[in-house]
């Protein structure tokens, strides 16, 4: 097939017949969509997965020692007894089934399972903070994408400022106004500012790179298109989403949601389990036994039989193995222990650290708004002065300069809020949009909801 159509594509274009070769516009990406194909793709959910499907296996195990153990067995061979009748020498044939059923341990089967009970919320736990972090990863990739693609744009217009400035620098001294010395210091600009924008392009092809890394994705970096609803420059003050929430509320919001503390608080659970199961291998366990042979054979020593019966078993010393297993078990339980302390600090400093840093951000954008309006102002007056011959090439560059820096300063400052916000959702355990199973979401992977762009 594929000849045939080289066939023909080589045939119209002998007969002159013109030919459109249409290429696959790039995927639209919004912010929702990249949230969700991050959880979809991210490595990182895959191994949080598969991490708590191995807490399952644990428990299945755990649970398979209350439940009826069943053996079966078959050999077969040549057996001889000495001093009888040579008769008493046969091929023999055997069979045997065996079943056991625990009946009482102190606590040790009990103890494992509420173990592998605890360990498997615990990684479920795991699993949930997992699509926190996928969630924040990508939403600061998404950010630092547009952030770089408003630089660009803005070391766009700082060339086409430095063009015009040059284009009139020019005119000035062919008129003979001014002399060769702006016109070189005017080219000298427009490269550094050339050399801004390439620095530019270059930065946001590297978050690209990031954006897909975050995505779990190996595509090309003009796969799709970041769509975003981009705010004039003069409007991101007043277009930013507003922190509407007090700092003690976030602090209680963290401690009822945040998916690490659950999963200490189940690993300290499991780590007491694991004590009492430890304890239980002190005491007897107490087994039903039942069994039956089946024997093929003319030897009249070998019999069918059967048996039932109940047995005790008691470890009475191990070399002190259980002494050390029960010294490891509760040293494991007061680590826990102090390490949910540590992460409760670990989690009122990091949800005020991102309130105080998204109120930081939000002051910045108000600031860098009014430098951006100070600046504008004053490139108009240097531009002004300039023309009419009142001041010299110096001043119209550190205009041009603050202008810049001004407008960097501002979409910096914007998008660094938009991450503020980004992190607190994720250092309060809350992700707007993503939705559990409603099973509980053991071992189960999320879906996020679209909805509308906020930010």
């Amino acid at each position: 097939m594929q000849f045939r159509r080289l066939g023909c594509l080589l045939l119209m274009c002998l007969m002159g017949v013109p030919l459109q070769i249409t290429f696959a516009a790039p995927d639209e990406l919004s912010l929702d969509k990249a949230v969700q194909l991050a959880l979809q793709h991210n490595p990182s959910i895959d191994v949080a997965l598969q991490q708590c499907r191995q807490g399952e296996g644990v428990l299945q195990q755990a649970r398979s020692a209350y439940l009826p153990q069943v053996s079966l067995g078959a050999d077969y061979g040549r057996q001889s007894i000495d001093g009888l009748t040579p008769e008493d020498e046969d091929n023999v044939g055997h069979g045997s089934i065996a079943l056991s059923q625990l009946i009482y341990d102190f606590g040790k089967t009990t103890g494992a399972i509420d173990a592998g009970k605890f360990s498997l919320l615990a990684t479920n736990a795991n699993l949930q903070q997992s699509f926190l972090d996928v969630i924040l990863l990508a939403k600061e990739a998404f950010y630092n994408v547009l952030e770089k693609q408003q630089l660009v744009e803005v070391s766009r217009e700082t060339v086409t400022n430095y063009e015009k400035h040059l284009h009139r620098a020019k005119r000035y001294y062919e008129a003979g106004v001014r002399t060769r010395v702006d016109v070189t210091n005017a080219q000298v600009n427009l490269s550094n500012a050339r050399l801004e924008l390439v620095q530019a392009q270059s930065n946001l092809k590297s978050a690209l790179v990031s954006l897909n890394r975050a995505l779990g994705s190996n595509s090309k970096q003009d796969a799709y298109e970041v769509v975003f609803e981009h705010q004039p420059l003069h409007l991101l003050a007043q277009k930013r989403p507003a922190m509407s929430t007090s700092l003690d509320t976030l602090l209680t919001t963290a401690v009822e949601n945040r998916p690490d503390m659950q999963q200490v608080q189940f690993l300290v659970n499991a780590a007491q389990a694991k004590v009492r199961q430890v304890k239980g291998q002190f005491l007897p366990s107490l087994q039903a036994k039942g069994r039956y042979d089946d024997y093929e054979t003319d030897l009249s020593s070998l019999r069918d039989q059967w048996s039932l019966g109940v047995g005790l078993t008691w470890e009475l010393f191990s070399g002190f193995r259980t002494q050390g297993e029960m010294v490891e078990a509760k040293s494991r339980f007061r680590e826990l222990q102090a390490g949910m302390h540590e992460l409760e600090l670990a989690v009122t400093q990091e949800v005020t650290e991102s309130y105080l840093r998204a109120e930081e951000n939000s002051q910045s954008v108000t600031l860098a708004d009014e430098t951006l309006i100070l600046a504008l102002e004053n490139l108009d007056l240097a531009e002004g002065r300039y023309k009419a011959g009142l001041n010299d090439m110096i001043e119209f560059n550190d205009a041009q300069l603050n202008l810049s820096a001004a407008r960097t300063s501002l979409v910096s400052a914007y998008y660094g809020y938009l991450v503020s916000l980004a992190r607190i959702e994720k250092a309060t355990g809350v992700a707007e949009g993503l939705v559990l199973p409603e099973d509980g979401g053991l071992c189960s992977s999320p879906h996020w909801k679209e909805g509308p762009i906020k930010h």
